[in-house]
């Protein structure tokens, strides 16, 4: 059940990096669409990835990190002033380092 979890979590990340890149160039409602089932997916994983784990701290901050990234990710989103964008994006690449780190095990706790 962990490496099915795993996977699944994986590659909603991947597909989630993808879909942001291709939603800042392209302003589709299906692309906003899917990016939020996306998100939905990544999230049941991650919060099954937990529960089986039985909640460890680094899960719960992920958990925190990435519904703040993803709540970012929409306010860019939705953004028309290309100022805040800029800003935003800086923000979500801080936060999706960060995760990122926490995920391969380079920042532990």
């Amino acid at each position: 059940m962990y490496d099915i979890l795993y996977q699944v979590h994986i590659g909603t990340w991947a597909l989630l990096l993808i879909i942001i890149v291709l939603t800042l160039f392209f302003k589709k409602m299906i692309l906003n669409i899917i990016f939020r089932i996306i998100s939905v997916v990544m999230l049941g994983s991650g919060i099954g990835l937990a529960v089986y784990l039985s909640f460890p701290f680094v899960f719960i901050l992920k958990l925190v990190i990435a519904i703040l990234l993803i709540g970012t990710t929409e306010m860019m989103i939705k953004k028309e002033n290309p100022r805040k964008a800029i800003v935003h994006q800086i923000l979500i690449g801080v936060m999706f380092l960060i995760l990122c780190l926490i995920g391969f095990g380079v920042i532990r706790f």
